[in-house]
């Protein structure tokens, strides 16, 4: 979708902005609204989750860290706009990283209380015995004991599980939905090297990968493993991976889970907040307010949208803690508020046949959709309608696949009935705020470039998305109830995948920016005056030289005697 951006509308600054230059107005205030739900739902998860986790390591009142964490982001995001967000991506991505090792080692290698896969693959044996007893004092209330329904054989040691799967669909849907309406992936994709994008998104999904992946290998099993008294309630809100931080490592855990998590929400804040501003500035008050506003006047609005949305934010943050919404609801319901916009937004860029009044209806009628289904099923099935049988497995998953099917459904009708036919002129024709010469070489646009990028990405990145979706749980269906070694399989390729994940994320960055990062040092560590004045003495010798032609010629005759004199004095006792 990046490449495709930069074929069809090279210029544009939002996903939005291209909307209105192909389907109007009228499309342009329908996605846009879904933008900003998006990212309204994106960093209420993020303060959700942050803030509890906050609360239950430091003592901290929840509702004062839900102000607290977005403070720091608005600063910092104020100060440096898009180039600080990418930095503090790269700077916050390696600290996660090195954490996700920590913790990733400490469970499967050097705690005591673990420390190897046997010990972590016994644990789990016996938590989810039938013979386990599941009362005080042994088990606490509402904690995970005995076999898991919906599991082979009960076994936490299995892929084959109908909550896992119905789990599985319901987050695709709604990570569909947080890439293509979310307008903070669309910035940064304009913002790439056309020529680098497909391979660094390819890259970055599988580093991203490791985090949930090694993570949950390692705390989350880890938690089962300790018998830690984590109710479902609390496992909903985000506090698995800081109990089994804190129970292995003490203090010291919770300073490493606290500092993890900070990092990782300020860093994604941070791109929600650019996301926002983008929208409100170039979608609302350049489109709308003032069509002819210099970039300062963006800046100004941009700057006033980020202290502005932060804060709304914080509030928003308070009265949903209050109302007892967790991180795990929002989670599980964001596919059913947005995943009607995915498929539009998509054929939006890739069928010229789209049509303006299919995306519309698709988007509309598919969120209504969605949302009707989602309520029925939870009153159908458990007889009332609240945040705890909304947030269950049958509701949600209903929800959310009559809203993304129905919405690519309906788009798609309505295109076929009356097609648009689009040649995607109105687009290319986006301009930018202020006309300046871009610092990409010409050949970085060419044609036949992007779309060599386009067939190695499509290649590379159906075959990926097969493996890791497709492949790999299939080939795991056979093992039924893991062995002792094929869990040590499982566990090895989890640690594996975070540590060559986090050399990655860690090395490649500095290796491919090398040149740039000496410039800089050189600048930081070079005596700026001093260079000053050879610079000024370089310019008046020059000035000199070309005032007085002779004094040139005699000054070369003088460099070239006094070369010739200097291997006779050393001749010379």
């Amino acid at each position: 979708m990046a490449i495709e951006i930069k074929r069809k509308a090279p210029h544009a600054h939002t996903v939005c902005e291209i909307v209105k230059a192909r389907w109007g107005t009228a499309a342009h205030i329908v996605f846009l609204s879904f933008c900003f739900l998006t990212n309204i739902i994106v960093t209420a998860m993020l303060l959700l989750g942050g803030s509890a986790v906050v609360n239950a390591l430091t003592g901290v009142n929840i509702y004062a860290a839900s102000f607290l964490i977005p403070l720091g982001v608005i600063v910092y995001t104020l100060a440096g706009g898009l180039k600080a967000t990418f930095l503090a991506s790269y700077i916050h991505s390696v600290i996660v990283h090195v954490v996700l090792v920590i913790f990733v080692y400490l469970v499967y290698t050097a705690s005591n209380e673990l420390g190897s896969p046997k010990v972590v693959y016994d644990r789990l044996v016996e938590v989810a015995s039938k013979s386990r007893i599941c009362q005080e004092p042994i088990s606490h209330h509402g904690q995970s004991c005995g076999p898991v329904g919906g599991n082979y054989k009960g076994s936490y040691l299995t892929m084959l599980s109908s909550g896992g799967l119905v789990f599985g669909i319901i987050n695709i849907v709604g990570n569909f939905g947080t890439v293509f309406v979310d307008n903070g992936y669309w910035v940064s994709a304009i913002a790439a090297r056309p020529s680098s994008t497909h391979k660094g998104y390819l890259l970055g999904g599988l580093v991203w990968f490791a985090v949930p992946f090694s993570l949950a290998t390692s705390l989350g099993l880890g938690a089962l493993a300790l018998d830690l008294p984590i109710t479902a309630s609390e496992a909903s809100r985000g506090l698995v991976p800081p109990a089994t931080a804190i129970a292995l490592m003490g203090k010291g855990g919770s300073v490493l889970l606290l500092t993890m998590l900070f990092m990782a929400v300020t860093s994604a804040g941070s791109s929600e907040l650019i996301a926002v501003s983008s929208l409100c500035t170039y979608d609302i008050y350049r489109t709308y307010i003032d069509p002819d506003a210099t970039g300062k006047t963006i800046l100004k609005v941009s700057r006033a949208v980020i202290l502005g949305f932060g804060c709304f934010m914080g509030l928003l943050a308070v009265i949903l803690n209050k109302a007892g919404v967790s991180l795990g609801w929002m989670y599980l319901a964001m596919g059913v508020l947005i995943g009607s916009a995915v498929l539009p937004i998509a054929f939006m860029l890739l069928w010229r046949k789209a049509s303006a009044i299919g995306a519309i209806l698709g988007a509309t009628i598919g969120c209504l959709l969605g949302i009707i289904t989602w309520l029925s099923v939870a009153k159908i099935e458990y007889g009332r309608v609240n945040l705890d049988t909304t947030g269950r497995n049958a509701p949600m998953l209903a929800g959310n696949l009559v809203s993304i099917l129905t919405g690519g459904a309906i788009h798609a009708i309505c295109s076929f009935v009356s097609p648009q036919n689009y040649d995607w002129g109105t687009t290319k024709q986006i301009t930018v705020v202020e006309k300046e010469k871009s610092e990409l070489p010409a050949e970085e646009y060419k044609e036949e470039k992007l779309l060599r990028a386009k067939a190695w990405i499509v290649k590379w990145g159906v075959g990926f998305t097969f493996v890791i979706v497709l492949l790999w749980p299939l080939l795991s269906l056979p093992a039924g109830d893991f062995s002792i070694g094929y869990f040590t399989f499982w566990a090895v390729i989890a640690i594996a995948w975070g540590t060559i994940g986090s050399i990655a994320i860690i090395a490649l960055p500095v290796f491919e920016s090398w040149e740039t990062i000496q410039s800089v040092l050189l600048g930081m560590f070079t005596n700026d005056r001093l260079m000053e004045k050879v610079e000024e003495m370089n310019l008046r010798m020059r000035t000199i030289m070309l005032a007085i032609p002779e004094a040139e010629r005699i000054y070369l005759l003088e460099k070239e005697k006094a070369k010739k004199e200097e291997p006779l004095e050393q001749v010379q006792p």
